[in-house]
């Protein structure tokens, strides 16, 4: 390390960016895999996480995992609790005010933007945010899948303040490739044709806008590559740094079906720098008999394992004037 490369680095390390006019946004996306609380609803497929199902699934379970969850936002950012937080797979808004009451996170003020979707197994997206934004409007945007009588999951809008700027914050869980990745590809079309459609008639200028979700394809996917995105946006997710990284393990073959995108100019007179990456710790892994690492699981078919989720969270940091 250089002479200077060193001093700018201790001078960060002894003073905190406020005493230089700088502020830091921390987004984090995480698909929490079945964060179900233990009560029956019957209007929903939920009797898989019930007391009494195979799965046992009791509170003590359900503490463990809320536990684990608000573990892993805890540390994810060395410098404190993030700023905003997408989820997907919740049940219901109760789940995320459990998670934001914990003792890990409870220090922090945090709100919630969440609706039960049409979704049969009842998992839904949440966003929670922390005092430095205000709320101004949501929206929760239904997708039709052509020729599917089987309703999926709405994509959750958030118009946000943040000082004098409006953000717009999209939260995906789009539609799985459970059948196949080709015969369930129109599927994550429609939901990338609704998205784009709803932003090009809603959102001026497509400025200070962050998608974040569980988009079930990859960046170089055609629902992502040829029909969401333009040259108007980053997919940061395609950074050099995250070269043979991935938030979701198939079958021995990482990548990111995980994703956080953003306009071109978001922020961009306030941005200093950004920094894009996927929470990856010894102690959210699991290593099986042939020593491939995977995401550590809170069960295993019926069994239970006490792990985290089946997705690694990701995250998008940056640093502002």
């Amino acid at each position: 390390m250089k002479k200077t490369e060193l001093m700018k680095f201790l001078i960060l390390l002894i003073f905190p960016l406020s005493l230089f006019g700088q502020k830091e946004m921390f987004t984090v996306f995480y698909n929490v895999e079945n964060l179900f609380d233990t009560i029956n609803n019957p209007e929903k497929n939920d009797d898989e996480f019930l007391p009494y199902s195979e799965k046992k699934w009791d509170s003590n379970k359900y503490n463990k995992k809320l536990e684990n969850i608000a573990m892993v936002l805890e540390n994810i950012n060395p410098k404190g609790l993030p700023n905003l937080i997408g989820l997907c797979e919740v049940e219901n808004k109760k789940v995320v005010e459990d998670l934001i009451y914990s003792s890990q996170l409870k220090q922090k003020k945090y709100d919630i933007v969440h609706k039960d979707s049409p979704d049969k197994r009842g998992i839904d997206c949440a966003l929670i945010f922390d005092e430095n934004f205000e709320l101004i409007m949501t929206d929760f945007i239904e997708v039709v899948i052509p020729e599917s009588k089987k309703p999926t999951r709405d994509i959750l809008y958030a118009k946000l303040k943040y000082e004098n700027d409006f953000l717009h914050v999209f939260v995906n869980h789009w539609p799985s490739r459970w059948g196949g990745r080709e015969k369930t590809e129109h599927r994550r079309v429609a939901a990338a044709k609704t998205l784009r459609n709803y932003i090009d008639k809603n959102i001026k200028k497509s400025k200070n806008i962050i998608v974040m979700g569980d988009l079930n394809d990859t960046p170089y996917d055609v629902s992502i590559e040829k029909v969401l995105l333009n040259d108007n946006y980053i997919n940061h997710m395609t950074s050099e740094s995250l070269k043979d990284k991935g938030s979701y393990n198939y079958r021995g073959d990482w990548s990111f079906i995980d994703q956080i995108i953003t306009s071109k100019n978001f922020l961009n007179k306030k941005v200093i720098s950004y920094e894009c990456g996927v929470f990856m710790e010894d102690w959210i892994m699991y290593k099986n008999k042939e020593g491939d690492l995977y995401p550590s699981r809170t069960y295993g078919g019926n069994n239970w394992y006490g792990g985290y989720s089946d997705h690694l969270p990701i995250y998008y940091k940056m640093i502002l004037n």
